[in-house]
């Protein structure tokens, strides 16, 4: 093979690296249509190029952030049962989370994406926090209870939409800051995350290091 035949297929070998292709893959459509010799001229470059996306794809990877409003969150949900519901997110069990379908999140969003869990303010009146046996539940404080990851369901779809043309977001919680007791203040969260994505649409983007705050602070609570 010469030069420009190489250069060709390198170049070929990186779209499909591009699409997904392991360097696995690429060894074994190179033995399969060339050779172990071929493979072993071209497998250092392409072996650096699969680094190079590998850190861009980290350095450019989305995080989000989904919200919950307690007095609309949980379809055919009682609202008294809210409390219960995030206290038991767990990572035993995959959840289902309603996303904003205004935008083209339900492209972006790709399974191991992570984000933060926030409860806006709370408006439930004491009748919608009263339960069948009359026990009145707190009212949430406004802030972040926790961390999730974005995940597959058994058709390996991280979303979809319901037969309303509503759409949603599979995840597995990764903490549970509620659970744990030491779910963040709005007034911390505030701090951590800014001013401007604090808001009550179901859920938005946020950068790296918004979400960073909040895992080093959990963590330097833990300390």
């Amino acid at each position: 093979m010469n030069s420009n035949d190489l250069k060709d297929l390198i170049e070929m070998l990186k779209r499909k690296i591009d699409k997904g292709s392991s360097i696995e893959d690429i060894k074994t459509l190179v033995y399969s249509n060339q050779s172990e010799e071929i493979y072993l001229q071209i497998k250092e470059e392409l072996e650096e190029y699969i680094a190079y996306k590998t850190e861009l794809l980290e350095k450019n990877k989305p995080y989000w952030m989904l919200i919950c409003n307690p007095k609309l969150w949980g379809d055919g949900t009682e609202e008294y049962e809210v409390n219960e519901l995030l206290f038991n997110l767990n990572e035993e069990e995959p959840e289902y989370w309603k996303i904003n379908d205004k935008t083209s999140m339900e492209l972006q969003m790709k399974k191991g994406h992570r984000g933060i869990i926030k409860v806006s303010e709370d408006s439930r009146s004491k009748a919608l926090r009263t339960d069948e046996n009359n026990n009145i539940v707190p009212l949430l404080e406004a802030g972040i209870y926790g961390i999730f990851e974005v995940i597959e369901d058994e058709d390996g779809d991280c979303t979809y939409q319901d037969d309303y043309g509503d759409s949603f977001v599979n995840i597995k919680v990764i903490n549970n800051f509620y659970k744990e007791g030491m779910n963040i203040s709005k007034e911390i969260s505030r701090e951590l995350i800014g001013e401007t994505v604090y808001n009550s649409i179901p859920s938005r983007k946020i950068n790296k290091e918004a979400f960073e705050n909040v895992v080093n602070h959990i963590e330097s609570l833990g300390n």
